[in-house]
């Protein structure tokens, strides 16, 4: 693609192949940045051969993407899941099926391009974290993982800016670091902290699990009796399993994803802070409001109103 001076390029899709808009962005080392928001008519189909030296990470904001790799078989996209490449050649295709929303982000590069965003750490900080996990657990960020809420809300600041061309690519190329430094710090928290309660690859799985099952429960939470035997772990190793993982103990830590949900709610939806409330699992909205202020020391609309500001 040929940017020439300009670092910003909209495509926008033409009515007889359906509806949207294509976004690309030239940012710092020759990173690209795509924004996607689309729906086509027909099913469109990319072809992909890329080399070892590819790196990509794709979160899907809302809808679904479908991609088939040779190696990996059939795999599909959905909302808050994010991707992230392998270091190995592979070829496949990816599909927009025809009358299915699209909306997402690609951040691709080079992946010496990309060392630049981990600063003085250099590439090695991704090298000795992501691409050290075991095969399940690397396989799965390459199949698609749900993001914890303070990512997603990073994803939608991204997928949500409307400020100037010039402003716009800085605020990118420090939400890109963002990103890439968040989800390496989880990775060197869990993985120290792992080693030292000897947790195997199957109990790092389960437990990985607890947050998910506590979301869809949100007005009967489970015990750590019941989690233990659903998840069949002892009862010991599951909390002090989780906390290596996570850094705090399993309620307080879902207690912080919830107000984290609300957070990206507030931004993503239309919904009232009484709506909200309910949909993070409180009953009270005053109860809500005082724990959110507690959170993040802003009301939600407070939050709403600074974040819309920054934005824009």
């Amino acid at each position: 693609m040929n940017f020439n001076n300009e670092k910003e390029i909209i495509y926008d899709i033409k009515p007889q192949y359906g509806k949207g808009c294509i976004k690309f962005y030239k940012l710092m080392g020759n990173v690209m940045l795509i924004i996607y928001d689309t729906i086509f008519n027909h099913d469109m189909i990319t072809e992909f051969d890329l080399s070892e030296e590819y790196f990509e990470i794709e979160y899907c904001v809302d809808g679904c993407l479908n991609i088939h790799e040779d190696k990996v078989g059939n795999m599909c996209l959905s909302k808050n899941e994010l991707s992230i490449s392998m270091s190995r050649e592979t070829c496949g295709r990816v599909v927009n099926c025809a009358g299915k929303k699209y909306q997402g982000i690609s951040i691709t590069a080079e992946k010496s391009a990309i060392a630049s965003y981990f600063g003085s750490c250099g590439i090695e900080l991704w090298e000795d974290t992501i691409e050290e996990l075991e095969n399940e657990l690397r396989n799965q960020y390459y199949q698609g993982i749900n993001v914890s809420p303070k990512i997603a809300n990073i994803f939608l600041q991204i997928f949500n800016c409307s400020l100037p061309e010039k402003s716009k690519i800085l605020f990118f190329e420090s939400k890109v670091m963002e990103i890439l430094s968040k989800i390496a710090s989880y990775e060197i928290l869990g993985t120290n902290k792992i080693s030292q309660f000897q947790l195997d690859e199957f109990e790092v799985n389960q437990i990985k699990k607890i947050p998910g099952v506590l979301m869809k429960n949100l007005y009967e939470l489970p015990t750590v009796n019941i989690l233990s035997k659903q998840l069949a772990i002892n009862k010991n190793k599951l909390a002090k399993g989780f906390k290596a993982i996570y850094g705090d103990t399993i309620f307080r830590y879902h207690r912080k994803m919830c107000l984290e949900r609300a957070a990206i709610l507030l931004l993503d939806t239309d919904e009232s802070i009484n709506e909200i409330a309910l949909d993070v699992g409180y009953s009270n909205p005053s109860n809500f409001c005082y724990a959110f202020k507690k959170e993040f020391g802003l009301t939600p609309l407070q939050y709403k109103d600074d974040s819309l500001k920054l934005a824009n």
